[in-house]
C-alpha cells in the first residue's frame, strides 16, 4: 500500500483479489515502519477500498510489523471494527520492529490457531 495513496491500495486490494481466487486464503505481511501522523492520516484511503472490495477476498492471517505509535493506534482500530468490517482476517497480530522473525514465522506456518 506504500504510502497509503488511493493507488496504493487499488493495486494491493487487485493482488489480494488475485490470490484469494488461486489460493482460497492469503496471509499477510506488513511493515508499518517510519510511520508518522501524515503516514496514518494517509491511510484512510483504504476506507471506501474497503467496502468496495473487501467482500472479494479473504486474509487468515494478519501480521503487521511497526516501530511507531501511529501505526499500532490503526492496527488496534482496525482489531475493535473487525467483527462488522468487510476486510477482517480471521487472525491478526501486532509486532515490534524487533520481532520481525517471530512475525514472519507465524504468518507464515500451517495452522491457523497458534499461539
Amino acid at each position: 500500500m506504500g504510502t497509503g495513496s488511493a493507488d496504493g491500495y487499488r493495486e494491493f486490494y487487485e493482488l489480494l483479489v488475485e490470490k484469494t481466487e488461486q489460493h482460497g486464503t492469503v496471509h499477510v505481511y506488513e511493515e508499518t515502519t517510519g510511520w508518522t501522523l501524515s503516514t496514518y492520516l494517509s491511510h484512510l484511503h483504504g476506507i471506501l477500498p474497503d467496502l468496495r472490495t473487501g467482500s472479494k477476498f479473504n486474509i487468515g492471517r494478519y501480521a503487521a510489523v511497526g516501530d511507531s505509535r501511529w501505526a499500532k493506534l490503526l492496527y488496534y482500530q482496525w482489531r475493535a471494527i473487525m467483527p462488522v468490517w468487510p476486510v477482517a482476517p480471521n487472525e491478526m497480530r501486532y509486532y515490534d520492529l524487533s520481532e520481525r522473525n517471530q512475525a514472519l514465522d507465524w504468518v507464515t506456518m500451517n495452522n491457523i490457531n497458534l499461539d
